[in-house]
């Protein structure tokens, strides 16, 4: 069963690097919009946050700076900075999921 777990966890993330070079793609594409692009870059910081977390599923741990640098070096700067922007809010948790005592 844990064999199965791990072959499982090992095709999300295949699946989810494709999704990346995919999402890499659209926004290197000149016939998409600026307004898709910044899209794009939303659905790339959600990706990057689901790599991550299948990677600690997976007992790799954690992309560390490195790796992030290596996937952000594919992204033109101003499109990396919206997705980075975008994972801070992500990873931030909101006001309402607060509960009050």
């Amino acid at each position: 069963m844990a064999e199965e777990k791990k072959g499982d966890v090992a095709e999300l993330i295949a699946r989810t690097w494709r999704l990346i070079n995919y999402i890499d793609e659209r926004l290197d594409d000149s016939t998409v919009d600026e307004a898709d692009k910044i899209r794009w870059a939303g659905v790339l910081a959600n990706a990057i946050g689901t790599l991550n977390k299948l990677f600690y599923k997976a007992g790799v741990g954690k992309l560390d700076k490195d790796d992030m640098a290596i996937v952000l070096s594919k992204i033109p700067g101003k499109y990396s900075k919206i997705m980075m922007k975008r994972m801070r809010i992500i990873e931030r948790p909101g006001i309402r999921s607060r509960r009050r005592l």
